[in-house]
């Protein structure tokens, strides 16, 4: 008797310390409920310690009092300790075991502290006298001891269970703390069990059992740092997080690896040093780009680790799966080689279709144009003027699915320079006027006298936002006006914001469709414009030249009363020059220029076609014919090649597409005939390809100049004046 009280004031004492240790301890929910089931603990070994001593039956009621709260409250707080480290820890079932117990113990605890007025818990309380002088005391169960004695059995069970149901879920994991705790479990189900055997007479093991498992988890909590929640979370995200994690120290040996580095080097053997550096270390040295291993893809990085006096002390590498990234990526540039190859083909088909439909249309604008200039008859040339316009409406629509593939490839380009505002919205109201006229509609242009007249920007692209904008108000005004309105606001420097916009009081648009208006190939209220030609590219092209040059296109509309377009881009003030009376100052240019420009002939000139189409030789004489040129054709490269070789031209126009060999390599087998190198000839490019870039590429293989089909003859005469020599033109009155 005297040993198990000695025992017991030494748990007491015990107890007290680790209370001490846990209340010092860093805040956490671990700390809180270690810190109650010890203090319960120190009050369940308080309580038999003087229940060990008693002499009264008062006494003794009041130490089993105090006992039943410590075991009760003690092991509530095991269970839930327990939970904390289990990931079912929010299961129901988890939910309902917690909730279970705690009215269970509660319930327990009220039968205990009211044994003197019942004997459900305990029948009666007796004792007897030992041989060294102290009380035995004896109690004889009531119908809820043994459900208490049941349930806590159960419990034990339960708690051991989750314990190593972690474990297991861990397995392969660095956690011995999960192995210390399962064990401590075990220990008061071990005393509980050798109680029934009868191998501790008839004392009460359960308080030292307590007393020894929570001593044994302050311990391991301190051990492990487990009180430190910043750092218990490091290392739990360290070993659960989804990268191979290893630790290397100056000496080159592995000091840390976690369970996801061990999955993917399955078979190394950590331990081995040397085995570790040359299939896990040096094999990822090699790979710098990353690795592939069993069908997964890996990169890894490695980063020095300093101590606090910033001295390596070794190296940290992290490994990470980056699988469905590396397919993504694989797959987006498999997609873009895709896309770009597709793009390819379509230019091609492009090219194919822009020579194949420009040469018929050369043929027919070029004969067409031999008969404006020779017929007499003015029915005949009312005919040939209806088949000029028909083709240039045809060529349009060709230069408009070319701009719009070259938009939607990013191959179409904004080339700057400095124009003459006045003279572009000369040109602009030419083109639109007429158009107009034949409507019976009003035109008329409204300026800014203010505005600067020499601007820096793409005249070209700002022509063609106009004029597309303008064609699309005449087409859908059937009466009343259509106006174009040209001003400006003052930005920073000789910047300006140059502002368009085009109204008319024509059908307007649906506010249901508006969100349609700059789809390409799409054409709004089909009923009411169905007579209305077009092909609904106009808008779109516009809307994404405007944007291209740094502007935003908008529009109000009101179906029924008219449309207004508007865009602003910023362009380049150059000079002092205002824009004031634009269409004196037009005229005046225009009767200079007429005046410099003069008619010319070029009898001592050779000039060579080569094209294999016969209609386009054709057409090509009869535009020279007034040049009275000495003119020479061939159907081929080959017979181009044979005609050098006999003759020298001052000039060739050689045409790009043709079979057998085509413009390019006649070009270049022309480059390599000595009577050729001796006195070269300007070799012009002309060709149906209007693809984009294609001056460019015939420029860089040789030839002087470019030229499309179909045939523009002031172009064709400007260019061959430019490229002969003084003394073979003469010109005439």
């Amino acid at each position: 008797m005297n040993i198990m009280v000695t025992v017991h004031g030494v748990g007491i004492i015990i107890c007290f310390i680790m209370i001490m240790l846990i209340y010092v301890a860093k805040p956490s929910e671990q700390q809180k409920i270690l810190f109650a089931g010890t203090l319960f603990t120190l009050m369940d070994v308080a309580g038999y310690f003087f229940e060990l001593q008693s002499k009264s039956l008062e006494v003794t009621r009041l130490a089993v009092k105090m006992e039943y709260i410590g075991t009760t409250m003690g092991l509530l707080s095991f269970l839930y300790f327990a939970c904390l480290y289990s990931n079912h820890k929010n299961d129901k079932s988890i939910r309902v075991i917690k909730g279970f117990y705690t009215v269970n113990h509660i319930w327990v605890l009220s039968l205990v502290f009211t044994i003197d007025y019942h004997t459900l818990y305990y029948k009666s309380i007796t004792y007897s006298v030992s041989g060294d002088g102290h009380y035995l005391w004896i109690y004889e169960p009531g119908i809820f001891y043994y459900w208490w004695s049941a349930t806590t059995a159960v419990l034990g069970c339960v708690i051991a269970l989750i314990m190593i149901q972690s474990v297991l879920e861990h397995k392969g994991e660095k956690r011995p703390e999960l192995l210390l705790i399962f064990g401590a479990s075990l220990l008061p189900i071990g005393f509980w069990i050798l109680r029934l055997l009868g191998m501790v007479g008839y004392y009460d093991t359960y308080p030292i059992s307590m007393m020894i498992t929570e001593s044994l988890l302050v311990l391991v909590m301190y051990h492990y740092r487990l009180f430190d929640t910043v750092q218990s979370a490091k290392d739990r995200v360290v070993d659960e997080i989804h990268e191979g994690i290893l630790v290397v120290d100056d000496l080159g040996k592995i000091v840390y690896f976690n369970h996801e580095a061990e999955l993917i080097f399955p078979k190394i053997n950590w331990n081995d040093k040397s085995e570790v550096s040359e299939h896990v270390l040096q094999f990822m040295e090699a790979q710098t780009d990353g690795f592939m291993l069993r069908g997964r893809f890996y990169k890894w990085q490695r980063s020095e680790i300093d101590d606090d006096n910033r001295r390596k002390v070794g190296i940290l590498y992290r490994i990470s799966d980056m699988t469905d990234n590396y397919l993504y990526t694989k797959q987006l540039i498999e997609l873009k080689e895709e896309a770009e190859r597709a793009n390819e083909a379509k230019s091609s088909f492009l090219a194919r279709m822009s020579h194949e439909i420009r040469t018929p249309i050369n043929a027919v604008l070029g004969m067409n144009e031999m008969i404006l200039r020779e017929t007499q008859s003015d029915n005949i040339r009312e005919y040939a003027s209806n088949i000029n316009s028909a083709g240039r409406t045809l060529l349009s629509i060709i230069n408009d699915i070319l701009d719009l593939s070259k938009i939607e490839s990013s191959r179409m380009e904004i080339v700057e320079n400095d124009y003459n505002l006045g003279r572009l919205l000369i040109d602009v109201e030419n083109m639109i006027s007429m158009r107009a006229e034949e409507k019976n509609l009003y035109f008329r242009v409204v300026t800014d006298d203010k505005l600067p007249n020499q601007l820096h920007g793409d005249d070209i692209r700002i022509k063609q936002c106009m004029t597309n904008l303008l064609t699309n108000s005449v087409k859908y005004t059937k009466e009343g006006k259509v106006t174009l309105e040209v001003d400006f606001a003052s930005s920073d420097g000789d910047m300006i914001d140059l502002r368009i916009t085009v109204s008319d009081t024509g059908i307007g648009i649906k506010e249901e469709e508006l969100h349609k208006l700059f789809d390409p190939f799409t054409r709004l209220d089909l009923m009411q414009n169905k007579s209305v030609e077009g092909t609904g590219l106009g808008l779109s092209i516009t809307k994404r030249l405007v944007e291209m040059m740094g502007g935003e296109l908008t529009v109000d509309s009101y179906y029924g009363k008219g449309s207004s377009f508007s865009f602003v881009i910023p362009q380049k003030s150059v000079g002092s020059e205002l824009l004031g009376d634009y269409k004196t100052n037009a005229i005046q240019m225009s009767e200079i220029k007429t005046r410099e420009r003069k008619e010319y002939i070029a009898p001592k000139a050779r000039i060579l076609a080569v094209d294999d189409n016969r209609v386009n030789l054709t057409v090509v004489k009869g535009l020279l014919k007034k040049l009275k040129v000495q003119f020479d054709s061939a159907g081929s490269g080959q017979e181009c090649l044979a005609k050098v070789r006999q003759n020298h031209y001052d000039i060739i126009l050689l045409d790009h597409m043709m079979p057998d060999m085509d413009g390019i390599e006649t070009l270049r087998a022309m480059q390599q005939i000595e009577e050729y190198i001796k006195n070269r000839s300007v070799v012009i490019a002309l060709t149906a390809n209007a693809i984009v870039g294609a001056k460019e590429e015939y420029l860089s293989e040789g030839f002087e100049d470019y030229l499309s089909k179909p045939i523009d003859f002031v172009m064709l005469e400007a260019m061959i004046q430019k490229y002969l020599p003084e003394d073979m033109i003469e010109y005439v009155s």
